[in-house]
Formats: C-alpha cells, structure tokens, sequence
C-alpha cells in the first residue's frame, strides 16, 4: 500500500479557532481523502500555528523544519509527501517576506533530497526512489477582520507573491483561492475541507 505524509497547521489538523473545538475526523480533509483512495494510507500530521520556518522563539514546539525530519522517518517509507504551510508565516507578528517563505517551504524538499543522497538512509526511509512532493501554497483568509487582526493587506500581497514565485518554478503545487472558512477567516469549514480533499484527490491520481 502506498502512503501519502502530510505536513502541515491548523487546516491539516482540523481546527475552527472560532469555536475552540476540532471538527470531527470525518470532515478532516485528510480522512475524507483516505476514503476516496482506498489504495493509500493517509497519514495526518497537522499542528495548530506550526510555521514552514525555524524561528518561533517562544513556542519552539510550531517550527515546522525543527520536527519535520523526525516526522518523516517514523512515517518513511513514503510515496507522496504533501507540505501544506506557509500560512502561519504570513501572519503580521512574523514580518516574513514571500521570498523568504518560499526559502522555507523548499527547505522540505532539500532535506528530503538529502536524506536520500545519504545511502543507509535511502535503504532505509526511501522506497525505491524520492517520494512524489506536492506543496499546498497558503490559501486564502479573511485579511480584513478587524476582531481577529493576525493578517492584513500585506499578507494577502505576501499570499499572491508566494504563488508567483512557486509559477517559475519547476515544483508540484495547488493553489485554493475560494475555499470555504468558518466565521473567523482564517480555517476551513467541512465544506472547505471537502473541496481540498477533492482536488488534492485529483491532484495525486
């Protein structure tokens, strides 16, 4: 069987920060997508506020790059990994440009490249070649909710330079412009998640 890691925040995990509460497992995009593809495993690694870079002072435990290479043996050998992150380096308080999110999003795929140049570790982690890789670039939020101020213009400015980058490069990504949020603007509703769950669907088959 064939497996599929995602790594990924809040909207991998199943959050609605309006409520409080984890929407229930079966309106996860990651286990509506196991349903539909019977012939792999699915494996959901979703952290609420994780961020595709290494710099989080003070909640060191949200650094995506700093758990990622444990996260990928225990879960090795896989077919497909997805990173779905950038979102939480977007917000005001990290003053992240496009250019250096995208550095660290790519970050992922240079690790795992040299994992697999390492021979015991191609032996080991690695089925027959390197994992297909597919990115999920940031989707979109509500930057004008004045009750809930974590992004603003810039970062929409930011969100749209990311997708423009990731168009001159030779890499596999999905982009969501229009997907369903809860009231807070920020996570996917069950709608939302079914909506990636289909294209991500259509994207690995």
């Amino acid at each position: 069987m064939k497996k599929v890691l995602i790594y990924g925040d809040s909207n991998v995990w199943g959050d609605n920060f309006f409520t409080g509460v984890r929407i229930p497992d079966d309106e996860q995009w990651a286990n509506i997508l196991q349903k539909s593809l019977s012939d792999y495993k699915i494996l959901q690694e979703g952290l609420p506020g994780r961020i595709a870079g290494d710099y989080e002072l003070e909640k060191t435990y949200k650094n995506g790059q700093r758990t990622f290479i444990a996260t990928f043996r225990s879960s090795a050998p896989i077919d497909v990994l997805i990173i779905a992150l950038g979102t939480n380096d977007l917000q005001i308080k990290y003053q992240r440009s496009a250019s250096e999110i995208v550095n660290d999003l790519l970050w992922y795929k240079k690790q795992v490249e040299s994992e697999y140049q390492e021979k015991e570790n191609r032996c080991k982690y690695f089925r027959k070649g390197m994992p297909r890789i597919i990115f999920i670039l940031p989707p979109n939020f509500d930057y004008n909710r004045k009750d809930n101020p974590v992004f603003d213009e810039k970062s929409e400015e930011k969100r749209k330079e990311i997708q423009k980058i990731f168009g001159t490069l030779e890499e596999e990504y999905l982009i969501f412009d229009n997907v369903s949020l809860f009231q807070d603007g920020i996570h996917l509703n069950p709608e939302g998640h079914k909506m990636v769950a289909d294209i991500v669907k259509d994207k690995i088959n």
